[in-house]
């Protein structure tokens, strides 16, 4: 598995011109259904944010496709829950995961409004929350802040981490190989920023019932 992510990484590092595509589609598949469970989009986006530097690619840029991507990603999966309500989990091939669903849909149930923001980061619940919230007709207001703020946080835990590698990277001379495996490095301090989000809400920070 991590071969066939070295090869995407390292043929990024050779088509810089396809990185920020790359960067929006990883992050709009994060919010849909398996889609998001299937690719580790995460883990890419740090490592190709790592060629950032050594590619002359503008950080900026993935950062803006990231944050756009996330929204969308959100947004899409939103309005097929609005559109087709509970029947399109009856639907192939969201019928054949009745786990994830069941799980998202009581993550749901658990944290009301604040289940978009933290579906962001969590595992497997993030590629169904927005569809649930959809189908359960939440508010778009609500749903739609909840989905800028966190894509907004979410993205710059993913894309600076893999930049600052890249920079030291640069500097060491290293192949895409290692680039990768230190890539893999930074998207540790993106799960310490995503823990420290989850307590923060535990703890009452973003209005949540304290544990």
């Amino acid at each position: 598995m991590a071969f066939h992510f070295s090869g995407i990484t390292e043929y990024i590092s050779e088509h810089p011109q396809y990185a920020v595509i790359a960067v929006f589609l990883l992050a709009f598949s994060e919010a849909i259904p398996i889609v998001g469970t299937v690719v580790p989009g995460s883990t890419l986006i740090v490592a190709i944010s790592a060629f950032a530097i050594e590619t002359e690619i503008n950080p900026w840029h993935l950062l803006a496709a990231a944050v756009l991507g996330a929204i969308l990603g959100d947004g899409a999966s939103f309005w097929l829950g609005q559109r087709y309500h509970a029947e399109i989990l009856t639907r192939w091939p969201l019928n054949r995961f009745p786990g994830f669903i069941a799980r998202s849909e009581a993550f749901f149930n658990r944290f009301g409004g604040a289940s978009v923001f933290l579906a962001r980061f969590t595992a497997v619940v993030r590629a169904f929350v927005p569809l649930i919230a959809g189908i359960l007709r939440m508010p778009p207001r609500q749903f739609y802040f909840a989905n800028i703020l966190s894509a907004v946080i979410w993205a710059p835990a993913h894309v600076f981490p893999g930049v600052v590698f890249g920079l030291l990277v640069r500097f060491a001379g290293a192949s895409p190989e290692v680039i990768f495996v230190l890539a893999i490095a930074a998207m540790l301090l993106a799960v310490m920023v995503v823990r420290l989000v989850r307590y923060c809400y535990h703890h009452g920070m973003f209005g949540g019932a304290q544990k």
